[in-house]
């Protein structure tokens, strides 16, 4: 009987054992199926989200981009004759923290501080350039310390005199991370 009892034990375990690895490998498969198309979907969400913050990006950045040769024109014009008008500008600007004229590597009229003489290279050591740049960076001259979004234009060859145009970037992650409409 014993025996009977000891083969009827051995089958039931190899049926329990047979059954927890089914239920192990179908939970892992589960699993695994559930993790691939989970981050197939997360993918696709970045991608939206990228899409949409590039989309917004180049809409607060196309006004300043549209007045580049209006601003541009004021390079090496005396501060005391274009003050206003830039002021004006940099208001029409919704997002624009500053308009910064440089003539000769310093700037020389802001349209939030009005006339200056200071090295464009002290507050921004990357300018002055012959490339037009952006680049997110921190001020240094007007909220020291905060972060901004500069966009410089040159005016000459050799890229000592520009326009520097400080974006307000607290302004942008606001809106870049406004819900899409979609």
């Amino acid at each position: 009987m014993q025996t009977a009892q000891w083969i009827i034990r051995k089958y039931l375990r190899k049926r329990i054992a047979v059954c927890v690895i089914i239920a192990v490998g179908a939970f892992a498969l589960t699993l695994g199926t559930r993790f691939i198309s989970q981050r197939s979907v997360n993918q696709q969400q970045i991608d939206a989200l990228t899409f949409h913050s590039v989309e917004r990006l180049n809409k607060i950045l196309q006004p300043v981009e549209t007045q580049r040769q209006a601003m541009l024109a004021l390079v090496g014009q005396p501060c005391m004759a274009i003050h206003l008008p830039l002021r004006k500008l940099a208001v029409t600007l919704q997002t624009v923290r500053s308009i910064a004229l440089i003539k000769s590597g310093q700037l020389y009229c802001s349209s939030a501080l009005g006339a200056r003489d200071v090295a464009v290279h002290s507050l921004q050591p990357q300018l002055p350039t012959s490339q037009p740049l952006l680049e997110l960076t921190t001020d240094h001259s007007l909220l020291k310390g905060t972060p901004i979004l500069i966009q410089w234009y040159p005016a000459s060859a050799d890229g000592q005199d520009g326009v520097l145009v400080s974006i307000n970037i607290d302004l942008i992650s606001n809106i870049i991370l406004e819900p899409s409409l979609r």
